[in-house]
């Protein structure tokens, strides 16, 4: 899943199905909720032949907060991705970032535990 912050910038970096460069790529969006169809515009376009990987900065338009979209990206030939797009305000009103968080083994160590155990009657 990728996301979409509607007041920042959205610099993607995907690895794709193998493709010969062109200039026609189209990032295409089904709302999930309302099944609306919708397309990115994409600028700033690379594509590296020998990794796969197709980099971009997307914009969406009427996007909406916490919306969430079927995405698939095309050649202008073939589909080469396929994904989904969840929309956001901010990174900084989101708190913790998805890519950020924090697990239980970051602040617990079973050797730590003293074996207590709640019984429930």
């Amino acid at each position: 899943m990728l996301t979409y912050i509607i007041s920042g910038s959205n610099n993607w970096t995907l690895r794709t199905k193998t493709t010969q460069p062109t200039n026609q790529f189209t990032m295409s969006l089904q709302n999930m909720t309302t099944q609306l169809n919708t397309t990115a515009s994409m600028s700033g376009v690379s594509y590296d032949p020998y990794e796969s990987i197709l980099a971009f900065t997307a914009s969406i338009d009427n996007a909406s907060i916490a919306a969430e979209y079927r995405a698939s990206i095309s050649d202008g030939t073939n589909n080469i991705w396929y994904g989904s797009v969840q929309m956001f305000h901010s990174m900084s009103l989101q708190g913790i970032s998805k890519s950020d968080y924090q697990t239980q083994n970051d602040q617990y160590i079973s050797n730590v535990s003293d074996n207590t155990y709640i019984i429930m009657q």
